[in-house]
C-alpha cells in the first residue's frame, strides 16, 4: 500500500499552481515588504517560506533553527528557490548573519527587525516563541498545534489577550479554516441547510506510523534530546501525541461547527505492541474519544497510525434534515432535503498567507488563537481520557488540569522518557 499522510499533498506543483492565486505587488519597493523570520525549518517552516516568497509582499530576512546545520540547509535551498524570481533578492536575503541556532534560536530571530515571526518548530516551543513574538511587538504565523497541555492552554489564552492589546496579527496555521468550500460549508451548517445538529464524527486514520522513519544522530541515544527533538513526532512531551499534532486539523472543523464546548469527555486508546520503547518514543499509535455536549448531542473522534490500516480522512455533521461530509482531500458536500457540493476551491495554504499578509499591510489584527485553543483542547481532553481511562467534565481538564510536559530547563544531554500511559494507573493531575 502506498504511504499516505497528511504532507503528500505538499508539492512543487501545488506551489507552482497556487501562484496565480496570489495578487502582486510588482510595483512595491523593498522597502515596503513585510520582513519575516523563519524560527524552524522543517516542513512546515520550507512551506511558510515558499507561499509567502510567492505571494510577492513579504521578504524573508532570517531563519532559524535548534540544528545549524538543518539551518543552513533551508537557507540555501530557500535561497535557490528565491532565483526562479525576477526580484529574487527582494524576497530573500538571508546573510551568515541571520541564520540563528541553539535552543534560544528565537530570542535570535525575535531580536532583529522582522516584522513577522513564522513559529513552526516541535509543538512544545510554541508558547515560549509566541510570548518572545509579543514581548518584541512582532506579528505571528503559528504553526499547529499551540499548545501541548491544559497549562499551557491557559497562559497561551494570556498571550493572547495581550497581543490583541498589542495590535498584533497572530494567525494559526489551520488551512480548512481558509478553504473555500470549508467556509461555505459550515456557512450553510450553521444557517441550519442539514437542521438540527444529531451527531458529528470526525476520522484521522493513517496506514504509517508518523515518525517511523527515524533521524539517529550518530551514536544516537533515544534518552538524550538531541535525538527526542530530531524525532520529536514520537515523543509526548514535544508533540502532545497525535491526537494534539495532527488531529487537530479534524476537532477544529468540529469546534468550527458546533460552537460550543462539549460536557464530559470519554476515551480509550493504546499503543501497537511492535513499536519499540524509548526508540519510537512514548506515544499511542490510536484513539478513540466519545465528546458528550448534552441533550443527546454526542461526538465522537477517531485516530490511528498504523501501518497496514485502511486509509480515511473526513469530518461528518448528521442533522435532523440531512448529512454533510468535510474532506480536504476530496470534497465538501451536504445530502438531504437540499443537496449541495462545493466547487474546486482555490489552495487554502495560499489563501491562508495571502490573509495573513493583508491582516499586517492593512493594520487588521486578526487573531485566531483563542478559537483554535479551543480545538487544542478538544484534543488534550482527549487524550488525557485515553490515558487515563477516565470518564471527566471537560472543564476539570480546561480550568484545572495541572499536568506539564514541557521540561521547564531544556538543555542538550540527557533527557529521560516517559513511560507508556497505562489506562487505569495514569494518573490525571
Amino acid at each position: 500500500m502506498r504511504k499516505f499522510d497528511r504532507r503528500h499533498f505538499i508539492r512543487a506543483g501545488v506551489f507552482a499552481a497556487a501562484a496565480t492565486l496570489l495578487p502582486k505587488l510588482a510595483a512595491a519597493g523593498e522597502t515596503s515588504r513585510i520582513k519575516v523570520a523563519i524560527v524552524g525549518c522543517g516542513r512546515s517552516g520550507i512551506r511558510a517560506a515558499k507561499y509567502l516568497m510567492m505571494d510577492g509582499r513579504a521578504r524573508i530576512v532570517s531563519v532559524s533553527d535548534v540544528f545549524e546545520d538543518i539551518a543552513l540547509r533551508m537557507r540555501d535551498a530557500m535561497r535557490a528557490e528565491s532565483k526562479k524570481y525576477p526580484d529574487s533578492g527582494g524576497r530573500f536575503d538571508v546573510p551568515d548573519s541571520r541564520v540563528f541556532s541553539g535552543l534560544d534560536c528565537y530570542l535570535k530571530a525575535a531580536s532583529t527587525d522582522a516584522d513577522l515571526l513564522v513559529l513552526a518548530t516541535p509543538p512544545a516551543f510554541r508558547m515560549r516563541e509566541f510570548e518572545a513574538a509579543i514581548s518584541s511587538k512582532k506579528h505571528a504565523f503559528l504553526e499547529k498545534p499551540i499548545c501541548v497541555d491544559s497549562t499551557q492552554c491557559r497562559k497561551m489564552r494570556e498571550l493572547s489577550r495581550r497581543a490583541k492589546e498589542l495590535g498584533l496579527t497572530a494567525i494559526v496555521g489551520l488551512q480548512r479554516r481558509y478553504h473555500a468550500g470549508y467556509r461555505e460549508a459550515m456557512k450553510r451548517l450553521h444557517d441550519g441547510q442539514i437542521g438540527k445538529i444529531l451527531s458529528a464524527q470526525c476520522f484521522w486514520m493513517l496506514p504509517n506510523y508518523d515518525g517511523m522513519d527515524l533521524k539517529t544522530p550518530p551514536g544516537f541515544d533515544p534518552l538524550e534530546l538531541e535525538y527526542q527533538l530530531k524525532n520529536w513526532a514520537v515523543f509526548v512531551w514535544a508533540s502532545g501525541d497525535h491526537i494534539v499534532e495532527q488531529q487537530i486539523h479534524n476537532l477544529d472543523i468540529m469546534q468550527w461547527g458546533l460552537a460550543r464546548p462539549p460536557k464530559f469527555v470519554n476515551g480509550i486508546g493504546g499503543r501497537g505492541v511492535d513499536l519499540p520503547m524509548p526508540e519510537y518514543g512514548n506515544r499511542f499509535s490510536h484513539f478513540a474519544v466519545d465528546f458528550d455536549y448534552g441533550d443527546g448531542l454526542r461526538m465522537q473522534a477517531f485516530c490511528r497510525q498504523e501501518p497496514g490500516t485502511t486509509h480515511l480522512v473526513l469530518e461528518r455533521f448528521v442533522g435532523t434534515e440531512g448529512i454533510m461530509d468535510t474532506n480536504l482531500f476530496s470534497r465538501q458536500f451536504i445530502r438531504g432535503k437540499v443537496d449541495w457540493e462545493a466547487p474546486r476551491a482555490p489552495n487554502c495554504h495560499a489563501v491562508m498567507f495571502s490573509e495573513l499578509l493583508d491582516s499586517i499591510e492593512r493594520a487588521k489584527a486578526i487573531n485566531t488563537i483563542d478559537e483554535v485553543l479551543d480545538s487544542n483542547m478538544l484534543a488534550i481532553s482527549g487524550r488525557l481520557s485515553a490515558y487515563s481511562g477516565i470518564k471527566f467534565k471537560y472543564e476539570w481538564a480546561e480550568k484545572r488540569s495541572k499536568e506539564s510536559l514541557v521540561p521547564n530547563d531544556l538543555k542538550f544531554g540527557k533527557l529521560p522518557v516517559a513511560p507508556l500511559a497505562v489506562p487505569g494507573k495514569y494518573k490525571l493531575v
